[in-house]
Formats: C-alpha cells, sequence, structure tokens
C-alpha cells in the first residue's frame, strides 16, 4: 500500500513537472528562435514567421523530469 502511494505522488510529481518544465524550455525557444528570425505579414493581414518549433525542449524536459523524480532517492525504504 505504501509503495502504490510512494508510486501514484511519483507520477503526479512527473507530470507536474513535465509541464513546468516543458512550458518553460518552450517559451525560452521561442524567445530565442524569434529574436534571430524576421516576421513578415501575409496577403490576408497576419504576422508570420519563418520558423518552424523542434522538440528538443519536450524530450529535455521528459528527460530532466525522469531523472529528478525518478533518480533522486526522496524516500528512503526504511528497513527493520
Amino acid at each position: 500500500m505504501k509503495s502504490t502511494f510512494r508510486l501514484i505522488y511519483k507520477l503526479v510529481g512527473f507530470i507536474i513537472l513535465f509541464f513546468l518544465l516543458g512550458t518553460l524550455f518552450v517559451f525560452i525557444e521561442t524567445i530565442m528562435i524569434e529574436n534571430n528570425t524576421q516576421s513578415f505579414i501575409d496577403e490576408s493581414g497576419i504576422l508570420q514567421n519563418k520558423y518552424e518549433k523542434s522538440l528538443i525542449p519536450i524530450i529535455a524536459s521528459i528527460i530532466l523530469s525522469y531523472l529528478i523524480i525518478f533518480q533522486i532517492p526522496w524516500f528512503k525504504n526504511k528497513e527493520a
């Protein structure tokens, strides 16, 4: 029962940390790309950018979330 709660806690922590880190990394990528690209207005009057976002921030947030949540021993197993 205790291990089930630990697993649920770790999964919820992973999902929350994944979304927070993913949002931060995508925001940083957007700022870095927009500072180096030219924007233009197309025929419909909508502002367009000539770049495509990559999957690197998402993959980085998955890896970092996994390492933080599952590899750092947050709970010590007390075996008596």
